[in-house]
Parts: C-alpha cells; structure tokens; sequence
C-alpha cells in the first residue's frame, strides 16, 4: 500500500531544504522517501509557497494541465456540434 504524507510534514520537509540547507539525498535517507518524491514536494513547496499541497495529498495542477484540458474541451465541444449538425441533417432526409 502506498504512503501519503500529510501537507504539515512535506512543508517541513521543504523548509529543512530551503532554509536549512539540508540535501534532498539526506532528507531521503532518513525519512526513507525516494529522491524524486521529495523533489516534487520541494518544488511544487517552492513554486507555490502556502498553497502548495492541496487537497489530500493531490498536486496543484499547473499551467500545463489547464491548456491540455482547454485544448480537450475545445475538441469534444467541436465533436458535439459536428454530431447536432449530423442528427439534424439525418432527420430532415426523413
């Protein structure tokens, strides 16, 4: 089963990064949490300070996300008109 870790322990873990200087390959050896699961939690903390770590444990979504669900609405909206336009067309040949 996997681990979660609450946003108070992976701020603290952040902060030992930042201000302490404390290495993330430490951080790691002694909490026993892979590298590159710190680094996330150190960059997202990083990026978006007192509202990093939303939510149970799930990441802020970034720009990225956003255009990619923009350019997947902007595509089913398309798909939906065309298949409106293909219904009407399919009930006036009757």
């Amino acid at each position: 089963m996997r681990k979660t870790y609450d946003r108070e322990f992976k701020r603290k873990i952040s902060q030992d990064i930042l201000e302490k200087k404390v290495t993330i390959k430490r951080i790691s050896e002694e909490y026993n949490i892979s590298r590159p699961t710190i680094s996330r939690w150190f960059s997202e903390y990083h990026r978006y300070e007192k509202k990093a770590f939303a939510g149970q444990g799930k990441r802020l979504p970034d720009k990225a996300d956003f255009y990619i669900l923009e350019q997947e609405n902007k595509r089913l909206k398309e798909e939906n008109e065309i298949l409106k336009k293909f219904k009407t067309s399919v009930k006036q040949k009757k």
